[in-house]
């Protein structure tokens, strides 16, 4: 009772020093109110200071700014009451910006300005280090645009200043304004300001450059090419500096937008050696974002022509082709150069020859009379191509025709890359986009197309393989049928190295027909060699549906009496999927074959295969415990039977034997959980059976993190990566619409397992079925409520967001111990995740943060607390609705204050219990460096 009654004593003893010291800055207020003068305000204004410091007045920014603008506003006020008054104001601003914008500019920016413009030198210099204080503090707030607005009117008079003062509005400019990447002035610095600056040999002459740069008009940007041309004269200490300077405002052209005559002017410094690093790199720049590039002055030409083989001729090459007929002309000229030595034994490329080709390749439109006439003079490949280009298909055409085999087979591959435009053949022009062209410029000659089919048929006799190999898939993409007995006679050629050269780069496109009568000669034709070659062809053919026509066919080959006619069918199998059981079973038997190459090839297949039964998957547990000489067969058989689990339905029990036993070696598990998902039927077989299975079994919860199970942790990824969890492999087998409300319903169904457990399972849902969320909440209430399931209930609420937080601060209202028990509960997990990302790991989840959207409800929520009546679901509600984050971004503080947020917490700082639970995020929307100072 007397411990009672000392408690007693000693909160009201409490509660009377806090009120004593809010009369105290009430009467100083009202004091400050009474004053008459700048130095009569003076102690007063000291006085204020201190109790701004120690945490004092809070929510008295609005009336402090009104009661001291008149001593600020005073052109006699002494420096010492402005600089008292300066410091006042440093420390309010923050709310002060939010809680009366106007007043806030009036204090910070106008007033200021004001005395920048003035004739007193030390009226000055206090406004310059208001404004340094202003830009610092409005970071991110209109009042700092405002001050960008002003400025311009400001420099034109900063013309006529001392040097003095003229460099402490450089200083201001250079070491503040500069600095902000966003920032920029609304209007071109005045011309007086400038011409200053070109006078201007003082310590910011070298931030010439930044300065300028704040102009961002086109004025600002001729400006800054201007003096790169002409710079202003450098103070002596800097002039052996003068070339990079130079470099420097050219350098401030990066970001910018240029006109065309803008980016001529800066191409034409070129002509000075010193600056053509740097013009080089803006026209990379202008390439790279794909703004056109200038034309050059003529007289740049012929040294843009030079540097075309040298350093950055990247870009020389790219001005040269903006030139026109006559750079385009020089540009061809070079490349020429690059054709003369083509074919030497032993040849050193010269730089940027893919980009001269590509070059003149995109305007080739523009001088193809030129290439014309030097194709006349002497035909080459290279040349055709660009013709071909530019339109000229006629020349294509009867290049065809010519004596030269290598302008034949030019023309055989831009004609059948122009009518069958196949991903392939699009490639081997070296870019894919150039393949593009050449099909859109052949679409444009219409009336060629039936000259280019009887071309392309006659160069079906030609005698090289290569055009023939063209023109039969231009034809039989075209679904012509006068190519089927030459691709059919190409399987008879006597030298297997022409059919080899015939093979390359070919894939044709098959009717059902067609892949019919090659499989027929697959499996009847005399020759051994002849039917090899037809299954090769098939499988290097364009997927389609005639594969389904051809496998009983190529199936049977696998029996063939060549050995290198069965190797070729299991080759097949090995890129081309088996549908049939009977496939997989021939496939199977294939492995025994006295070949080794047959066995490989065949065992590969069988990792492809999709026809698999149960009967089929003992035949190869059978063969896999029989081994084979061969190690490369034995591993592929391994693989194929994780394959084979996948596709038989009723080998579920083995396929579970390995994920939950661990029987098998561990690459089992591993290309299981890194392979393709199951069948539908096999993955519903695995969850029944997992539904007869506890937990435990198949989805066990990992090490938690804390310092004795640090190395736990550790030591289950590192295994884990290795030998898969159950749930892992689970999760790759099932697709995820049918795992999800599996584990959903699982984990609200198993009452044996623990709530953490229960939460963990859930959360390993993707997505948590519509139909099952509201059992999911209760299942997570019921956690919260008894402080169970450790980080999954934290990580568990981040799936509703902000409003899974407003409905549990709803849900607990009328029970304000549990919500203070669980809103400790949830903390203290989110402090545990820092923790362990502290430890080098994952961070854990975080509590969900406001958005402005919800704003109003959390000024609702606050407003139901009646301050001084010690409500204890005050201290729950600050720490749950993450209201110390609104302090740290600028438009939500904004926002609170809007919906009186921090006034509704100022409320609560006359209490000494309730100022603790608020002190900190009061602060934090105050933005003034201190708390609250609670009694």
């Amino acid at each position: 009772m007397k411990r009672t009654g000392v408690a007693l004593a000693f909160l009201v003893a409490l509660l009377g020093l806090g009120s004593a010291v809010k009369a105290q800055t009430a009467e100083l207020l009202q004091q400050l109110e009474a004053a008459r003068t700048p130095t009569e305000a003076l102690p007063l204004l000291e006085r204020l200071g201190r109790a701004l410091s120690e945490g004092e007045l809070f929510g008295e920014e609005v009336r402090i700014a009104r009661l001291t603008v008149r001593f600020w506003q005073d052109p006699a006020a002494p420096p010492e009451v402005v600089e008292r008054l300066q410091h006042i104001y440093g420390m309010i601003a923050p709310a002060l910006a939010v809680m009366d914008p106007p007043l806030a500019e009036t204090l910070l920016v106008r007033v200021p300005l004001t005395w920048v413009a003035s004739d007193d030198a030390i009226r000055r210099k206090q406004g310059l280090a208001v404004l340094l204080l202003s830009w610092e503090l409005f970071f991110g707030y209109e009042q700092q645009e405002i001050l960008l607005q002003a400025l311009p009117s400001v420099l034109a008079q900063a013309a006529t200043w001392p040097e003095e003062a003229f460099e402490a509005i450089l200083s201001f400019l250079a070491d503040r304004v500069t600095l902000s990447s966003e920032a920029h002035l609304p209007d071109s610095l005045p011309e007086a300001f400038v011409e200053r600056l070109r006078r201007h040999q003082g310590n910011y002459a070298w931030r010439l450059p930044d300065i300028l740069a704040l102009d961002t008009t086109e004025t600002g940007t001729d400006r800054l090419i201007a003096w790169a041309q002409s710079p202003p004269p450098l103070p002596p200490s800097l002039a052996a500096y003068r070339q990079r300077w130079r470099e420097a405002f050219l350098a401030k052209l990066d970001g910018r937008r240029l006109t065309l005559e803008q980016k001529r002017r800066v191409v034409a410094l070129l002509s000075d050696p010193g600056l053509r690093d740097a013009v080089f790199r803006l026209v990379r720049t202008w390439r790279h974002r794909g703004e056109p590039l200038p034309p050059p002055p003529p007289e740049s030409l012929p040294l843009l022509e030079e540097w075309a083989v040298l350093e950055h001729c990247e870009e020389a090459v790219r001005l040269l082709a903006a030139a026109g007929p006559e750079g385009l002309t020089r540009l061809f000229r070079v490349a020429m150069g690059d054709l003369r030595d083509r074919d030497a034994p032993i040849r050193e490329p010269r730089p940027c020859e893919w980009d001269r080709w590509s070059a003149l390749f995109a305007h080739a439109d523009v001088i193809a009379d030129r290439i014309g006439a030097a194709y006349r003079e002497g035909p080459t490949p290279r040349l055709l191509r660009l013709l071909a280009r530019a339109g000229r298909w006629e020349v294509v055409l009867e290049a065809l025709a010519s004596p030269d085999v290598a302008l034949r087979r030019e023309a055989a591959f831009l004609l059948a890359l122009a009518v069958a435009p196949e991903e392939d053949a699009l490639a081997r022009t070296g870019d894919a986009g150039q393949g593009q062209v050449l099909v859109a410029s052949w679409q444009k000659r219409p009336e060629l197309h039936p000259r280019a089919r009887e071309a392309l048929r006659q160069a079906l006799r030609d005698e090289d393989p290569n055009v023939q190999r063209e023109a039969l898939r231009a034809l039989l993409f075209l679904g012509d049928e006068t190519a089927w007995p030459v691709l059919l006679a190409a399987l008879r050629v006597e030298n297997e190295n022409q059919f080899q050269t015939f093979l390359s780069g070919f894939r044709p496109a098959l009717t059902d027909s067609l892949a019919r009568a090659l499989a027929e000669v697959a499996r009847g034709d005399p020759s051994e060699a002849v039917r090899r070659r037809a299954v090769v062809l098939l499988g290097r053919a364009e997927p389609g549906p005639w594969q389904a026509a051809v496998e009983p066919v190529l199936r049977g080959l696998l029996r063939d009496p060549d050995q290198e006619v069965r190797r070729a069918a299991a080759e097949y199998f090995a890129a081309v999927p088996a549908r049939e059981v009977a496939t997989t079973a021939a496939l199977l038997e294939a492995t025994r074959d006295a070949h080794m190459y047959v066995r490989h090839a065949a065992a590969i297949a069988l990792g492809l295969a999709r026809g698999w039964t149960p009967e089929l998957v003992n035949r190869l547990e059978v063969r896999l415990r029989e081994g084979d000489p061969d190690a490369n067969v034995v591993r592929a058989l391994e693989d194929a039977y994780p394959h084979a689990l996948r596709r038989a339905p009723g080998a579920v029990d083995r396929l579970l034997a390995i994920v939950l036993e661990r029987k098998g070696p561990a690459r089992w598990r591993k290309a299981l959980a890194e392979g393709p998902q199951a069948d539908a039927a096999v993955a519903w077989g695995l969850l029944e059976r997992l539904e007869a299975r506890p937990l435990k079994d198949w989805a066990p919860v990992p090490p938690g993190f804390g310092p004795g199970l640090l190395q736990r942790m550790v030591e289950f990824f590192v295994r884990a990566e290795e030998d898969p969890p159950p749930l892992g492999i689970i999760g790759h087998l099932v697709p995820r619409e049918m795992l999800d409300p599996f584990l959903v319903r699982r984990a609200l169904e198993d009452p044996e397992a623990s709530p953490g457990h229960r939460l963990w399972l859930i959360q390993q849902a993707l997505e948590i079925p519509e139909d099952l969320q509201e059992d999911v909440w209760r299942l997570l209430m019921r956690a919260l409520r008894a402080g169970e399931g450790g980080p999954m209930t934290l990580a568990l609420l981040g799936r509703w967001g902000f409003d899974g937080l407003r409905r549990l601060v709803e849900e607990l209202w009328r029970e304000p111990e549990t919500l203070r028990h669980v809103a400790r509960h949830l903390r203290q997990q989110e402090e545990l995740g820092k923790l362990q990302m502290a430890a080098g790991n994952v961070g854990g989840p975080r509590l969900p943060k406001p958005t402005a959207e919800d704003l109003p409800w959390v000024e609702a929520t606050m407003a139901r607390l009646a301050p001084g009546a010690r409500d204890p679901r005050l201290e729950p509600l600050v720490d749950l609705l993450g209201l110390w984050d609104l302090g740290n971004d600028s438009a939500l503080r904004k926002a609170a204050f809007r919906y009186r947020i921090p006034q509704l917490l100022l409320r609560h700082l006359a209490d000494p219990y309730e100022c603790r639970a608020v002190a900190e995020v009061v602060g934090s929307l105050f933005g003034r460096g201190v708390t609250p100072r609670c009694r």
